[in-house]
């Protein structure tokens, strides 16, 4: 909920100097009607200027759900492993032709991508904390930072765990 609430008009330091009276306002309720989140003007402008704890907190889930997807598909791998010496408890499905050396192999590459993919989400939450511990005083330089590293983490998590249900998990079999 505290996503919701917009400095847009806060100008730089969140004293709103030579902004128009009605642009925030106005601005609120053009991205309420877009989007039909219900976004409000923040409470303290400056206070919502200086502090970016809310992204540090949005992408410390994205990087838990990472840490959570990356164990499930690595799970994945070492169930899938074999065919001789593995687990064998699974079979996913083959999206490259396997080894040359070990006939009957499949890679478990979608496993494995995943995993880096999670990888790339978790490195982003460090580039999160550090950009928003960056920031001084009133103003924080580092917020192109922050967005980007998290837009891109929220699109990096949705396909992973996209790629891993429809190219592994709803076509993998088990073994008896």
């Amino acid at each position: 909920e505290s996503m919701t609430y917009l400095n847009m008009g806060a100008t730089a330091i969140g004293t709103g100097i030579n902004c128009h009276p009605d642009y925030k306002n106005v601005v609120v309720k053009k991205l309420k009607d877009i989007t039909g989140v219900d976004f409000k003007k923040a409470d303290d402008f400056i206070a919502a200027t200086q502090d970016t704890a809310d992204f540090v907190h949005v992408s410390g889930a994205l990087k838990t759900a990472a840490v959570r997807l990356s164990k499930i598909a690595n799970d994945l791998r070492l169930m899938n492993s074999g065919p001789r010496c593995g687990l064998g408890e699974i079979n996913l499905p083959q999206m490259q032709p396997g080894s040359s050396i070990m006939p009957g192999k499949v890679n478990p590459v979608i496993a494995e991508v995943v995993g880096e993919a999670c990888y790339e989400v978790i490195g982003n939450d460090v580039t999160i904390m550090l950009c928003s511990e960056r920031g001084e005083f009133e103003l924080n330089a580092f917020e192109p930072g922050i967005a980007y590293a998290l837009f891109n983490s929220i699109f990096i998590l949705e396909n992973a765990m996209k790629t891993l249900a429809e190219k592994a998990v709803r076509k993998l079999t088990a073994n008896p």
